[in-house]
């Protein structure tokens, strides 16, 4: 095996899971001995302050360009940048680190005429459950190019292999299960500062404030919550923020309800915590719900992923919120609430820790050579 030269694709470096984990990838390829780019399109992402420490100065890390608004102009217009520099390095391997990435890695590597190995990721579901008729044809039929032109495409859980198996029938052996690296030793460790001893309940939410969170059901749930000893979190920020502002305070719940913004390191909250509540239309595997897991706080989602019934279904104290009902996911957290906390949900967790990921991506990449 004389070049072991992987280069990864990413958009930029924000705040999401999936720029976490194309950081831990690119830096566990490289203490494994692979010569790694991290291909960034652009720089000065939201992310940059936390991520970067992440990486070793073993790993290569390319900027192509600066952001000018909207994510597919910047990646059209920076694409011949990507194409001059996987030319110039002659990676033997070409990863994608994520769906919008996808067609991109694939045209990437037919310009760049060195011929690289491709490999894609799936990170959110290609087809969703509100994509329906010309839409959902196209991506169905954009996705099947990606896919059939890519040595594998990589799914975060083996419900998702499956269900990718179903859609593209035709190319069921492109698709491999492998675990997503994103459990830290730090995030399974109890903080030190114990709650402070108090009868009140805190539920928390974590992510951005957008269409897809649907933190205005949360929040109109909780106004249905008949416990006036808990209090919500919801930490993030995003465009729905403000609106989501306004929604509590016609509920009159601004004393109960706190929205603190983007936090960097959400595991002492979740220590803390007593429920996290997930009320998402769709997710890939959501890194929140590993943190959680890790943290030892119960979860209730939506089925929004293709493993929530996978990983949540068998665990004390988790469930699967079926109805979206405001008042029927405020007896659900009801319910939630009144049980003890679990002691062994890390262990669940422990399954998508940083090693064991590696160690899976590794296998896929090496099954190439």
């Amino acid at each position: 095996m004389q070049n072991k030269r992987i280069s990864l694709l990413h958009y930029r470096l924000d705040k999401g899971g999936i720029d976490r984990v194309a950081c831990f990838l690119a830096d566990g390829f490289a203490q494994a001995g692979y010569e790694v780019d991290l291909v960034v399109f652009c720089d000065n992402g939201s992310g940059e302050d936390v991520l970067l420490p992440l990486l070793s100065n073993k790993v290569n890390l390319c900027y192509l360009g600066s952001s000018r608004g909207a994510r597919t102009k910047d990646l059209v217009r920076l694409f011949p940048a990507c194409v001059q520099l996987i030319g110039k390095h002659k990676p033997y391997c070409l990863i994608s680190t994520c769906n919008h990435m996808n067609w991109l890695t694939i045209a990437a590597a037919k310009f760049a005429r060195s011929n690289p190995k491709t490999i894609l990721k799936t990170t959110n579901p290609i087809i969703r459950q509100q994509d329906h008729g010309f839409y959902a044809a196209i991506r169905k039929f954009g996705y099947s190019l990606a896919i059939r032109n890519a040595e594998r495409t990589l799914a975060l859980s083996e419900a998702e292999t499956q269900m990718l198996r179903r859609q593209f029938p035709s190319l069921q052996d492109r698709f491999v299960t492998v675990t997503n690296p994103y459990v830290t030793k730090a995030m399974l460790v109890k903080p030190s500062i114990d709650r402070a001893s108090s009868n009140r309940k805190t539920i928390i939410a974590i992510g951005r404030f957008e269409a897809q969170k649907r933190f205005d059901l949360l929040i109109k749930a909780f106004a249905s919550l008949n416990r006036f000893d808990t209090d919500l979190i919801i930490l993030g920020d995003g465009s729905q923020k403000y609106e989501c502002e306004q929604l509590v305070a016609r509920l009159k719940l601004q004393g109960r309800i706190s929205m603190p913004g983007f936090v960097n390191d959400v595991s002492e909250w979740l220590h803390k915590a007593d429920m996290l509540v997930m009320t998402s239309r769709y997710e890939g595997l959501p890194a929140v719900v590993l943190e959680a897991l890790a943290a030892n706080c119960p979860v209730l989602t939506t089925d929004c992923f293709p493993a929530a019934r996978e990983i949540i279904g068998p665990l004390e104290g988790c469930d699967i919120i079926e109805s979206t009902i405001p008042n029927d996911i405020a007896k659900m957290m009801a319910h939630a609430l009144a049980r003890p906390k679990s002691d062994t949900l890390h262990l669940a967790a422990q399954n998508y820790s940083i090693e064991n990921g590696i160690y899976d991506h590794i296998a896929q990449i090496n099954a190439l050579f």
